[in-house]
């Protein structure tokens, strides 16, 4: 946009009541109508639009025989307005049309746009917190409250998506920022008026979570389980499911609390030996493995020994984009980055983290601590072996299978077998993804090649890329390679719900792997 110049500023608001000002004083836009008419030009500022859209964005199927004569009556009293100003060549006619210069003047909108890019690219939080602010404290009511149309009603729909949108941003770095208590009290009035506006519901939950209000949380989610139910016959999405998870584990999205020693930890001395000298060089740690490895328990006792020499450090679990992360830390920043998988290749050739990204496998405990982690949680030694021999040195299913080891349920074992499924494999999105991993459970190598063979169906390819990306499947020379508990958990649960099934898919896959 062309520079104004200083002595007079022209300038139209959207973002509430229509409005122009003129070196600071605020001008008649005439009639709603009238109003409505500018507002389709300044949405399409720059473009040439047709009378006959202006008739239609006026009026829609409504439009009077007349329409055409009004909509030039509407268009000479702006250019009136507009001339007054100064202003006279704004508005550009165009056999069939007409434009509006958009290098004449400036628009609320469009600065509510430019700051919210702006606080996208900020290095730290508080700077991008700032931006949004700014860009929020520009609106002044309900867009182009009072302009009738169905033009001026789209635009409405949209400006106020991006405002709701920009909302929860802030809200979002609030949370970075440590603002627990204030966005607890906030989020309401704006669910109020966006029931179901799930990710609204998502920063509640953590905040109620981070401010330690646990209960509430947990009364939270059922409360959301029932309204997506009732209202849209869904369940929650996955971010809103995996923040319940978190919340009944009591562990944080993002910065884990500081805890007092952990009598039933086990293990881990060589990553705790590479985190102590990460905390004398300084750098980036990335903490990498499957699903119940350890990963957020590591990182308590991290924030543990930090503490104990007095070392700052920030701890992080489960970004969705540790990029963006890193990108608004200071360069001296000592981290760590715990999730199901490393950084992405721009990560590592940036040359602001040359040099000084460690990243580091989580891998299965040993059966000697495996079994440490079960007597220290009351398990005797007759049932120690078969759960050491059935977790594969996963400590979610160890510890899950010592606690319901001393439950009387008498599906216990079933509990546990269909827990540690949901908790490891996922959320597979159709059927032949979950026949996918029976099929690398059964495998010693998966391949597309037998994928296809296996299961018909011609989405070979899709259900190869799917597995390479699920973060309990390593990719080997030979093809994929499904280890550890849930291979185990995958041929149980298939034996206990379609053993008919799995007997013909084991039959498959030894007819291609032997040639028989």
């Amino acid at each position: 946009m062309s520079p104004l110049p200083q002595e007079v500023r022209y300038r139209f608001t959207v973002l509430g009541p229509p409005g122009f000002t003129s070196g600071g004083t605020r001008l008649d836009l005439g009639s709603p109508q009238q109003q409505a008419v500018l507002t389709l030009l300044l949405a399409n500022a720059g473009s040439f639009v047709r009378t006959g859209e202006l008739i239609d964005g006026l009026w829609g199927e409504r439009a009077p025989a007349t329409g055409e004569a009004v909509i030039r009556t509407y268009i000479s009293r702006l250019r009136r307005l507009l001339s007054l100003q100064g202003l006279g060549s704004a508005i550009v006619s165009r056999s069939g049309g007409y434009r509006l210069d958009p290098d004449r003047f400036e628009v609320d909108a469009v600065e509510f746009a430019a700051l919210i890019e702006s606080a996208r690219q900020a290095h730290t939080a508080e700077a991008a917190a700032k931006l949004l602010e700014r860009a929020l404290g520009l609106w002044t009511g309900t867009a182009l409250a009072g302009v009738p149309g169905e033009a001026a009603e789209h635009e409405r729909s949209r400006l106020e998506r991006l405002k709701l949108t920009a909302t929860q941003e802030l809200l979002r770095l609030r949370l970075e920022l440590g603002e627990h208590d204030e966005v607890v009290a906030e989020v309401p009035a704006l669910i109020e008026r966006n029931r179901l506006e799930e990710p609204l519901y998502e920063i509640y939950l953590l905040a109620l979570h981070r401010a330690g209000r646990r209960a509430e949380a947990l009364e939270l989610y059922r409360a959301i389980h029932d309204l997506f139910d009732a209202e849209l016959g869904v369940r929650p999405g996955p971010k809103l499911r995996a923040l319940h998870e978190k919340v009944l584990r009591a562990e944080d999205e993002r910065t884990p609390a500081l805890r007092a020693p952990d009598p039933l930890f086990v293990g881990r001395e060589r990553e705790r030996a590479e985190f102590r000298r990460l905390l004398a060089r300084g750098g980036v740690l990335f903490l990498t493995g499957a699903p119940g490895i350890g990963k957020s328990t590591l990182l308590r006792k991290f924030a543990d020994d930090a503490a104990a020499v007095g070392k700052p450090v920030r701890l992080f679990d489960g970004l969705d984009d540790p990029a963006e992360v890193l990108r608004g830390l200071p360069g001296d920043v000592t981290a760590v980055i715990a999730g199901r998988s490393g950084p992405d290749a721009t990560l590592l050739v940036d040359p602001a983290w040359s040099g000084r990204i460690t990243i580091r496998k989580l891998e299965a405990l040993s059966d000697n601590e495996s079994a440490a982690l079960l007597e220290a949680r009351g398990v005797g030694p007759a049932l120690r072996k078969s759960i050491v021999d059935f977790a594969a040195g996963n400590p979610f299913a160890l510890s899950l299978a010592a606690e319901v080891s001393r439950s009387p349920r008498v599906d216990a074992a079933r509990y546990v077998v269909d827990t540690v499924y949901a908790h490891l494999a996922g959320d597979p999105p159709t059927e032949a993804h979950r026949w996918a991993l029976y099929v690398c459970a059964q495998a010693e190598h998966t391949t597309e090649d037998l994928l296809r063979s296996v299961l018909p169906g011609g989405r070979s390819s899709e259900l190869f890329d799917w597995l390479r990306d699920h973060p309990c499947v390593e990719a080997a020379t030979q093809g994929l390679v499904l280890g550890g508990v849930l291979r185990e958990v995958l041929d149980r649960h298939l034996a206990w719900r379609d053993p008919a099934g799995r007997a013909r898919m084991r039959g498959r896959i030894s007819r291609v792997t032997t040639g028989r």
